[in-house]
């Protein structure tokens, strides 16, 4: 069956008025200019992930999902896209303060069926980012700084560390900044209302449109928690270790770190990055290589999958799974 193998799609590259280089060490065929996102693995409009190689290449992900459904991706597949997206982030400046809906708030606004919760796992020393209020925030207090210029007086800045993670459940307000570099897992949405864009303008030369009220109206000034998530490294029964990162109603995520590992087999499919590292993804149809900053999505009627490190390369993945 052509699902036995991982699959592996071609990125979808955005580039950004704030993106930067750093992914050129990495991917050989990056385009020009300042890049800011590759979409790994996206079933969206915006940025359709293609499977890169193998029995299904060419095949996009919207085809792959309405073709297999529970097959690809699990029992909670009950139609429509497949429900996360996997991006590659690196900001050589910041990124406009923004939030996104929840899924209650995105059906009443009209804007979409889902909302976006998020997660970010960083892999850079240094960087700056904006996330939630600062406790006390209220809606007023917060108007009025936008208006003044100074929102980011509003805002818990944190100074990240390679290994960071944080959780943005929707409807937090955020921003990440210069020097951040990061995987971020999200639900299949992109739906995002700019509150503010530092006083720049676009690619274009012209400001970026503002959605003030938008963002006003879906902002939880109760949503204060700046901080890093306190998740420790401990043994994983299948080798190596583990630090389990998230586990919400629309996902889990996981780091591993490993000579050897496994995973899957719980009738769910795995989406496996690896980080750093070099070594092999194995499923019972066969092996892919792994290499930094590649994702594979392996499908849930593919059952367990096993991940080696070539000799003394070690792996550090990040795994993820709808929930």
């Amino acid at each position: 069956m052509s699902l036995a193998l991982p699959l592996r799609f071609t990125p979808a590259y955005m580039s950004t008025v704030w993106g930067g280089r750093r992914m050129e060490q990495w991917r050989k065929t990056l385009p020009e200019g300042p890049i800011g996102e590759s979409w790994d693995l996206a079933d969206h409009e915006r940025g359709m992930s293609v499977v890169a190689e193998g029995d299904l290449a060419g095949t996009p992900l919207r085809e792959l999902v309405c073709r297999y459904g529970k097959d690809l991706v699990g029992p909670s597949h009950d139609g429509g896209d497949f429900p996360l997206l996997v991006k590659l982030i690196d900001a050589n400046d910041r990124l406009s303060v923004q939030v996104h809906p929840d899924d209650r708030l995105a059906r009443q606004l009209g804007v979409g069926a889902r909302g976006k919760t998020e997660c970010w796992l960083m892999l850079a020393e240094g960087g700056e980012l904006f996330v939630g209020t600062k406790s006390g925030t209220t809606r007023e207090g917060f108007e009025r700084a936008l208006a003044g210029g100074d929102v980011a007086s509003q805002l818990n800045r944190v100074v990240a560390k390679d290994g960071d993670f944080f959780f943005l459940a929707a409807r937090t307000v955020h921003a990440l900044g210069k020097g951040c570099l990061l995987y971020e897992v999200q639900q299949t949405c992109d739906v995002t209302f700019r509150v503010d864009d530092w006083g720049r303008v676009g690619l274009d030369g012209k400001p970026r449109q503002l959605h003030v009220r938008e963002s006003l109206d879906t902002i939880d000034f109760s949503a204060s928690r700046g901080a890093a998530i306190d998740a420790r490294e401990v043994p994983h029964p299948a080798g190596g270790s583990v630090r389990k990162l998230a586990a919400c109603e629309y996902f889990t995520v996981e780091e591993r770190r490993a000579g050897h590992t496994a995973g899957g087999g719980n009738g769910i499919c795995s989406i496996v990055t690896c980080l750093a590292g070099a070594g092999t993804l194995a499923t019972a149809g066969g092996s892919v290589r792994l290499e930094p900053m590649t994702t594979w999505l392996v499908a849930a009627a593919a059952g367990p999958w096993s991940a080696t490190a070539a000799p003394l390369a070690g792996l550090r993945l990040m795994v993820a799974q709808p929930a």
